[in-house]
């Protein structure tokens, strides 16, 4: 569906391409982040950090620090005596639990642990004072590498773990060697879904400021979950919640990391209860590299079975996950849970069998990344699938149309346990094809081949679930949390309209998405509704953002609270001009009948509200509802997504020459917003693909300084939707944030094997970098020679 389309609303603010209200104040240097917050008797943190990946503490030396000028305090473990390792909120049933202590005691797992923190009354003067820290270690021998952490007779990470293996997770019909006797096709791959550091643009930071005279803590936090997080913290210090206040200001990009439980906020929650000041740190890039959390590294391999037509009739993945050297909060559950049940993608596979196992290394602690397992899943099957077209001499759109779940068969479970709820694969692919102009790029490819040039054009077909839901099944998986979301929306007295959300923006437009959602019910222009949000003690107790959650589940919330606001308004409205309700029209702020005898304000409508004055019998003061929406199922946004690249096999050079990528995410709020997700979404996919990567040496330190592509490294994105309403919640709206970053990665790295295949390439590891592409081809040349 084209964005003109789209934008045909019939005077609706859903489907309109409104710009983000909230985009001013950030433009004029009004946005308010933590780093931003500086209190009264403000003091400041600097870490003492492990520059070993394995090691025992000999001895903390901390007098020439405390000495210094400035400094409050230095604490190390001892200090933390009694609070325990951070528990994670994600324990897939089985799992062995390693969870992160607060600062190390006597060992140190990872490069960048924390093993001791100077407090100062300047940040120069704490980083000045963290540098006369002396620490002795004895260094270990370190292993980073998932493989050989799971190897028979490795060290262990932790002594009590054998093999290293935190947990196991299994799926699917368990008969793949029974459906696979008839194949036409049988082949094996090895893939590796390498580890990603995150990189929000504002890193974390932590302001706790503790009360004495009122025994309050207030705990400032750039977080994507403010309730959850302060669910965390409270059990975390055994602090009563009801005086535990969190603030998540503007948050500068989330992506997963910022929805954790990390060591620095058990610290400054305990240092500012004991100096009785308020105490902040905010990490520095290099900190981000080491000590926030990670994203992806799976090792894996897929065994595929097809018939000769290119219909796969059975599919085995094995998977070691590095979930590194302590579990953070979802570490169990992404790689398992959220890679497993995904790894079918769009397609009608008969028989699966999966394994997966996580696996403890002296590596920094892995989670949820943008997309969270599902980038990983739908990077297996988008390959094997290719793999399988190329192997088999077809065309891979065909292939793919092959093995499309259709329309008819939804909603759909998967034999590995998913639902999918709603789709047609087909008309959302054919439409792609169509803009990308498909066969002619073809034609275009087969001539430049003749003229010695190589051009590839990549295809994936993703889906994913969002919306985290029924409470039942999370339990059942070991998750922790809620599936709902919540939302109060409240009509004032002069007829403008608050919404309070337990959803929070770190960059979404929820400002925005949410007031179009609440002006549709309510029938009150958009610049006169409020969206607030990040404040425990504002807003009601909420879920928060992640999972692509916030539309199809805190929009949601919004809309029936909204919805019931906007019943009770016309019948206050019905009653003032003494006329049914069904006689009512809504518009230009004004009530009226349909026989234009009369008409009220929402103004007047507001005060007889709030006043109790005309009210009808009976009906309770106020226009406020509180809403927790708790859908029942999760929906399944999908897309189909071409690249196409060219490869200079003189220097290995990957140029991508378009992007494109139509997505359905259900009904649309914003269509320009959406387009603005899938662009940031696509940007980290292309950015896995060909660039980043997380690399850590022999002694299990990381580059200090990993690549992210810049905006000029990238090309136009091209995009496209088509509309298939989910009926999984009011709003028919399915998730559309982590788009990009599943569908992209397959959709490159198929297109760099489609234009290399002639030449022997089989299989390229990401990320495509000049020197890795150009190995490959000298390899494939040799063994061609050979």
């Amino acid at each position: 569906m084209s964005d003109e389309v789209l934008e045909d609303h019939n005077g609706k603010q859903i489907g309109r391409p409104v710009r983000r209200l909230e985009d001013r104040r950030f433009l004029v240097g009004r946005g308010r982040y933590v780093d931003d917050i500086v209190l009264p008797r403000q003091l400041y943190a600097a870490f003492v950090r492990s520059p070993h990946a394995h090691a025992r503490i000999r001895a903390v030396r901390t007098e020439e620090a405390l000495r210094a000028p400035g400094v409050a305090t230095v604490w190390t473990s001892e200090q933390l005596a009694g609070v325990p390792d951070l528990k994670p909120n994600w324990i897939f049933p089985g799992s062995k639990v390693r969870g992160r202590p607060p600062l190390a005691r006597e060992w140190v797992r990872h490069v960048g642990e924390g093993v001791a923190v100077v407090v100062a009354d300047s940040l120069s003067a704490a980083v000045d004072a963290a540098e006369l820290v002396e620490v002795e270690y004895e260094v270990l021998p370190a292993i980073v590498d998932q493989v050989a952490a799971a190897a028979e007779g490795a060290g262990r990470i932790h002594p009590d773990i054998p093999r290293n293996i935190a947990t196991v997770f299994a799926a699917g019909t368990g008969d793949f060697d029974k459906c696979a006797e008839g194949a036409d096709l049988r082949l094996t791959m090895k893939l590796r879904n390498q580890r990603l550091v995150p990189f929000p643009l504002e890193p974390r930071a932590v302001n706790a400021d503790y009360d004495p005279a009122t025994g309050k803590l207030t705990f400032y936090c750039c977080n994507q979950i403010p309730h959850m997080l302060r669910r965390m913290l409270a059990a975390a210090i055994d602090f009563p919640e009801q005086k535990l206040r969190v603030i998540s200001p503007d948050v500068g990009g989330g992506f997963g990391p910022k929805m954790h439980l990390y060591p620095e906020e058990v610290v400054l929650a305990r240092l500012s209860q004991k100096l009785e000041r308020p105490v902040k740190w905010t990490e520095t890039r290099r900190e981000n590299v080491v000590s926030t959390t990670h994203g992806r590294d799976h090792v894996m391999t897929a065994e595929v079975a097809a018939r000769a037509d290119g219909k796969i009739l059975a599919l085995r993945v094995r998977s070691l996950a590095n979930v590194g050297a302590y579990l953070s909060s979802m570490g169990t559950g992404v790689p398992t849970v959220n890679v497993g049940l995904f790894l079918l993608g769009v397609y009608a596979i008969p028989s699966s069998e999966v394994l997966i196992q996580c696996v403890y290394t002296h590596t920094t602690p892995v989670d949820a990344y943008r997309g969270a397992g599902r980038p990983e899943a739908a990077y297996l099957i988008e390959r094997v699938v290719e793999r399988v077209a190329q192997e088999l001499s077809l065309d891979p759109a065909e292939v793919r149309r092959r093995n499309f779940v259709s329309p008819e068969q939804m909603p759909y479970r998967q034999p590995t346990g998913t639902t999918l709820d709603s789709g047609d694969y087909a008309s959302t692919l054919n439409l792609a094809l169509e803009k990308v102009g498909y066969e002619a790029l073809r034609e275009e490819q087969r001539r430049a081949r003749a003229g010695g040039r190589l051009i590839g054009i990549g295809i994936s077909n993703y889906t994913e679930t969002c919306g985290m839901g029924n409470a039942a099944v999370l339990g059942f998986v070991g998750f922790d949390r809620g599936g709902f979301e919540s939302a109060i929306v409240r009509v004032q007295p002069d007829g403008r309209a608050t919404v309070l959300s337990g959803s929070h923006s770190h960059g979404q437009g929820h400002v925005t998405t949410f007031a179009q959602i609440a002006a549709d019910e309510l029938g009150i222009p958009l610049e006169d509704i409020e969206v607030i949000q990040g404040d425990t003690d504002v807003v009601p107790f909420g879920i928060g953002t992640f999972n692509s959650r916030s539309i199809p589940v805190g929009g949601s919330a919004v809309k029936l609270a909204a919805g019931r606001v906007a019943e009770k308004m016309r019948r206050i409205a019905a009653h003032l001009l003494q006329c049914p309700v069904e006689d009512l029209l809504q518009n230009d702020g004004l009530f009226r009948t349909r026989q234009g005898n009369g008409s009220v304000s929402l103004r007047e409508v507001g005060r007889a509200a709030w006043t109790g004055q005309g009210l009808p019998p009976g009906m309770g003061i106020g226009l406020e509802e509180t809403e927790f929406y708790h859908p029942q199922g999760m929906s399944s946004p999908f897309g189909s997504h071409v690249a196409v690249v060219e490869v200079d096999t003189e220097t290995g050079d990957v140029h991508l020459r378009r992007y494109l990528a139509v997505d359905d995410c259900g009904v649309i709020i914003n269509p320009l917003l959406a387009r603005g997700q899938v662009h940031g979404g696509v940007a980290q996919g292309i950015g896995q693909a060909l660039w980043e990567g997380a690399a850590y040496d022999g002694e299990g330190r990381p580059d200090p300084d990993p690549p992210i592509p810049r905006f000029d490294m990238l090309p136009a994105i091209e995009t496209d939707h088509t509309v298939s309403p989910t009926p999984t919640n009011p709003l028919g709206a399915k998730g559309l944030g982590e788009a990009g970053t599943v569908g992209a990665p397959p959709a490159i790295v198929n297109a760099v094997i489609d234009a290399l295949w002639r030449l022997g390439v089989r299989e390229l590891d990401m990320p495509l970098t000049p020197e890795r592409v150009l190995s490959s081809i000298e390899a494939a040349l040799r063994e061609r020679a050979a």
